[in-house]
């Protein structure tokens, strides 16, 4: 028995079986859906969802306020999509409800928001409950004023939503801007608690833009933001529902790269949120910014730019697709969060999205961004990169950046380097609606307080506090260049082609284990 412990031990530490390890996969999902334009010819939110895993998952879905449940195979290289009960998962108002949707799986899974309403579609990448926190601050947009719907006229406004995770979880909101909650008024900057129980909701809503609206729990939610419907760039033009799940701050990084999206030539807007006073940001061709907490900072970046964005502490990075008016593109507005650098990932599996005004002239891209000399490893659906793929530097970094077309359904990115990582945002156009998300994200606690720990491969830990995870392997060399050894390690070991690696693996067992 003591000899069958201690393997599982030994390849459990040098296999990195870590069923926690903190990224945008996992096995319970709490979420829920912001509210969209009730159009005549209603359509009902959908989940997308894929899995990493070859044997597929078993996933169970379930409306806790109608104790509606059902049970699905999610199979490998291929999207499941999953259409929900509007009614019950769709918040309305600026009120608290019980809309959430609770989804469980055996093995990891990849799940995606999606309500794409005619004409006002987008979707976001949801967020496991193991990664969830305690505080947020949202992004929105601008209000689209004087929108008119079925003979009405009025002001679309920007929202947010929390969702429940633990029973007993008071909410605290400060929000940017004056709101009416559940028929009591509130000031920018004025305080309120609202109590949430697991499963419960609330979205609040304003015709005013939300940005910088703080969120604080005494227990982990979830926090979804965006506008019920907006123009971005210009007051004219197609519009669109935006939406992403916002990560916690205590995920939030410091250095970021920005992508423009392909087919727009009017350039695409950023937000930067800081968390923190005294937050100082440079952009690349910018003047510096010093932003408190809740402030934002909007930056225009012409469509041929590639931009470097630091920090000193913590802070959100938002792009928004422009209203197609803009450049006379057949592309519409979505927001997409942008992890820093540090979050991101060595592999993916993502998903496109169905949009509905044309089905048969969508078109499906990704950005990649990884280090210049780092290219060569890259592959798509396991295949190197197309040999016409055209690479831009970004000015001040080793990285560069593409573009490229993919096809609808899912898809694997991955570099052969287990240490070396990828930034992957997947995005979509069809006029009149588009969508946009990141491909996937780490979401280790890198703007959290630090305490140095023994490392575990690919447990998703800063385990040296140098604000950077999973980036050595256990090969008694200084990878990252820091003066240390071996002391942050990747899901790997022996060799730094993730392909080789098991191999080196079970020799080394064969000679730690009696």
């Amino acid at each position: 028995m003591a000899r069958v412990h201690f393997s599982v031990l030994v390849l459990t530490a040098l296999f990195g079986w870590n069923l926690a390890a903190r990224d945008n996969k996992g096995t319970e999902f709490i979420l829920t859906f912001l509210e969209n334009f009730q159009r005549t010819a209603e359509k009902n939110p959908e989940l997308f969802i894929a899995t990493p895993h070859l044997t597929g998952a078993s996933v169970t879905i379930t409306f806790p306020s109608n104790d509606f449940t059902t049970q699905l195979q999610v199979t490998y290289g291929q999207v499941t999509q999953v259409e929900l009960d509007r009614e019950a998962v769709e918040l309305r108002g600026s009120v608290k409800s019980d809309k959430a949707v609770h989804i469980t799986s055996d093995v990891e899974i990849v799940v995606y928001g999606v309500f794409a309403q005619w004409a006002s579609s987008d979707a976001y990448l949801a967020l496991p409950t193991d990664v969830l926190g305690t505080e947020y601050f949202v992004s929105c947009r601008t209000v689209k004023r004087g929108f008119r719907e079925n003979g009405v006229t009025f002001d679309v406004p920007s929202e947010f939503g929390v969702v429940g995770v633990h029973d007993g979880t008071t909410v605290t909101i400060v929000p940017s801007q004056a709101v009416t909650f559940d028929g009591q008024n509130y000031a920018a900057g004025q305080a309120f608690s609202v109590g949430l129980g697991r499963f419960e909701t609330l979205q609040v809503q304003t015709p005013e833009d939300l940005t910088g609206s703080k969120i604080t729990a005494t227990q982990p939610v979830a926090v979804l933001s965006g506008n019920m419907f907006a123009t971005v760039g210009s007051d004219r033009g197609t519009g669109d529902h935006v939406v992403e799940m916002i990560p916690p701050v205590d995920t939030w990084g410091k250095e970021f790269v920005t992508v423009p999206l392909t087919k727009h030539t009017g350039g695409d807007i950023f937000r930067v949120i800081a968390a923190r006073d005294n937050t100082q940001v440079s952009v690349t061709n910018e003047n510096m910014k010093t932003l408190n907490a809740g402030e934002f900072s909007e930056l225009d970046v012409p469509s041929d730019q590639y931009r470097h964005v630091t920090s000193n502490e913590p802070i959100l990075l938002v792009q928004y697709s422009k209203t197609g008016s803009i450049d006379q593109t057949e592309t519409d507005p979505f927001m997409m969060v942008i992890p820093p650098v540090t979050q991101f990932e060595t592999e993916y599996t993502f998903a496109t999205v169905d949009l509905l005004s044309d089905r048969t002239e969508p078109t499906h891209h990704i950005n990649l961004v990884v280090s210049s000399t780092k290219k060569a490893g890259l592959r798509l659906d396991g295949q190197p990169l197309p040999s016409d793929t055209v690479w831009h530097d970004v000015p001040g970094t080793d990285y560069a950046a593409t573009q490229l077309d993919i096809s609808i359904g899912t898809h694997t990115v991955r570099h052969l380097s287990p240490i070396t990582t990828v930034g992957l945002f997947s995005y979509g156009f069809v006029h009149p609606e588009s969508y946009g998300y990141p491909g996937g994200l780490r979401l280790a606690r890198i703007a959290a307080l630090c305490s140095t720990t023994a490392p575990v491969p690919a447990d998703r830990v800063d385990n040296d506090c140098d604000g950077r995870v999973d980036e050595e392997l256990l090969n008694g060399i200084d990878d990252d260049g820091d003066g240390l050894i071996d002391e942050d390690l990747a899901n790997s070991n022996c060799a730094d082609n993730r392909d080789q690696y098991r191999t080196c693996l079970q020799q080394r067992c064969r000679n730690l284990v009696p």
